[in-house]
């Protein structure tokens, strides 16, 4: 991810021998299309457009320090911390369109959070995709957390149960849970989401 992500920026500024606004839109979809997201993308095209007035920025070659420093500022000003649960594990359930990274950022989640030394559990509840559960395997595997599946095809609030269950039994500090890709508008997908939720709370 780093690597694409700055190389889409270094290739990009290698085009362009000035600052213009051409150059000003391409970076902002690069931003985009990294994931860097709409409002932060939109804090950092404003704080280039700002830099390139003050003469902060004089070349498109100054762009990826200025990014840097930009990106260092808006990160040390934001609050990391996780609210742990007083008793019992701490859960945080993942949830997203298809595509967005959801298992790939459980597995990020999970190597941090074993970096820490806390014991880490995953729970398999997207149930829906083929070869999602493998990929949560692996993940667990390669970061030595433990991990609560069922079959494909199986009921992801049942997963979440026994997930719950099995945290709970061996102390565990934080569950990490998958779930299937949906869009806010399948209402059927939404009630299975609150049907998870409410397992968790109980």
């Amino acid at each position: 991810t780093r690597e694409n992500f700055t190389q889409s920026i270094e290739r990009l500024i290698i085009g362009y021998a000035n600052m213009d606004d051409d150059l000003i839109d391409e970076l902002e979809e690069t931003l985009l299309t990294a994931d860097v997201g709409v409002k932060t993308t939109e804090t950092l095209i404003a704080a280039v457009r700002k830099g390139i007035k003050q003469k902060e920025i004089r070349s498109p070659e100054d762009i990826i320090p200025f990014l840097e420093k930009e990106i260092v500022r808006i990160l040390e000003a934001g609050d990391d911390s996780l609210r742990m649960a007083e008793n019992g594990p701490t859960v945080l359930l993942v949830i997203g369109t298809n595509g967005v990274g959801k298992t790939t950022t459980i597995g990020k989640l999970s190597a941090f959070y074993r970096g820490q030394g806390k014991s880490v559990l995953l729970a398999a509840a997207d149930t829906f995709r083929a070869a999602a559960i493998d990929q949560l395997e692996i993940w667990g595997k390669r970061t030595g957390a433990q991990i609560v599946k069922h079959v494909e095809g199986a009921d992801p609030a049942a997963v979440v149960f026994d997930a719950m269950q099995a945290a709970k039994a061996r102390d565990i500090d934080i569950v990490l849970v998958d779930t299937a890709g949906r869009l806010q508008t399948k209402s059927n997908l939404m009630q299975e989401l609150e049907k998870i939720y409410r397992v968790i709370g109980r």
